[in-house]
């Protein structure tokens, strides 16, 4: 018996609510990889864009809407991110959807779909799960084994603890012996961008994780300013940060660069601020349970006065 034929598949719908394919020939292949891993794939998704958008807005609405009246997936999944869905936030029936994860359909996805993640936790308060896009990590030669064996579990119906350790000059870190809370937030830029909206989630003593791709670590800096001022920091018991990647480095940085941004902070915020998350626009992606309540715990590494082990545990 095969791997794929031993696991029991999930039947995935899978939408494409914001940017345009980049390659139909990845997409196509991350549609056999998910089917050779024993999935159902259910796929609506148009193969021509509309502008830089995969479809029209109502186009895209109606793939969401589609996929949350089912009664016959166990999963949606997203296509890729991009951009579109904070065209949709206020067309969006969260009622339809909330009944569907209360149903026990996984939604999940990252980047721009944390826009749909933020405003469904919002509105509903109802759960969603960060974790892969079928283009970007399923499409490609070699999807990351760790990223796997989270989407395994997840498609099993469960969720994996996240270990890592996290690196730093000796004694930078404030060390907290266990804070369990709401876990939430997503791609910065959008976190940020829900400010002042009815988008985002209004969470007390959370886990507020945040990571992003092709931004300077000065945009970096200002949307956390962003969410300082507004008190979103303040608010949460640990900020923890993902991967923060494809930037490039000004000729007039002079050393300023992602850990000037952790240092800053860990000066002006008196939340801990842990870093190293995989997650992000990267291949090495866990799962995480958005809206769930999940206990962050540090401990020192005892082969390293530079290194921390960092454990994010569902509860």
């Amino acid at each position: 018996m095969t791997a794929a034929a031993a696991r029991q598949g999930a039947r995935i719908e899978v939408i494409a609510p914001s940017g345009a394919h980049l390659s139909l020939d990845a997409f196509d292949a991350a549609l056999a990889a998910l089917r050779a891993r024993g999935h159902s794939v259910r796929c609506h998704v148009a193969r021509e864009a509309w502008q830089r958008f995969s479809g029209t807005d109502d186009a895209r609405l109606e793939q969401i809407h589609r996929a949350a009246q089912a009664t016959d997936i166990d999963a949606v999944m997203i296509a890729r991110g991009g951009y579109g869905l904070s065209r949709l936030l206020d067309r969006i029936d969260w009622a339809l959807v909330a009944a569907s994860a209360t149903r026990g359909v996984r939604w999940i996805g990252y980047s721009d779909f944390t826009a749909f993640q933020l405003a469904l936790l919002a509105r509903t308060g109802a759960p969603s799960f960060a974790g892969p896009g079928v283009s970007g990590d399923f499409g490609v030669a070699q999807p990351d084994e760790f990223m796997l064996a989270h989407f395994d579990a997840l498609m099993a119906g469960s969720l994996l603890p996240v270990r890592w350790v996290e690196q730093h000059p000796a004694g930078a870190p404030r060390l907290v012996e266990a804070v369990e809370g709401t876990i939430w937030g997503g791609n910065l830029s959008l976190v940020a961008g829900a400010v002042g909206t009815p988008w985002l989630p209004d969470v007390e003593d959370g886990l507020l994780f945040l990571e992003d791709v092709s931004e300077h670590p000065y945009r970096i800096e200002r949307m956390l300013h962003q969410l300082m001022y507004a008190g979103v920091l303040a608010r949460q018991r640990a900020i923890v940060l993902g991967a923060f990647t494809d930037w490039k480095a000004a000729p007039h940085d002079n050393g300023y660069g992602l850990a000037s941004v952790v240092e800053y902070f860990r000066s002006r915020v008196s939340v801990p601020i842990v870093t190293g998350l995989p997650f992000g626009h990267v291949a090495r992606k866990a799962v995480l349970g958005v809206g769930m309540h999940y206990r962050l715990s540090l401990e020192a590494d005892s082969e390293s006065d530079e290194a921390t082990i960092a454990r994010l545990v569902p509860v």
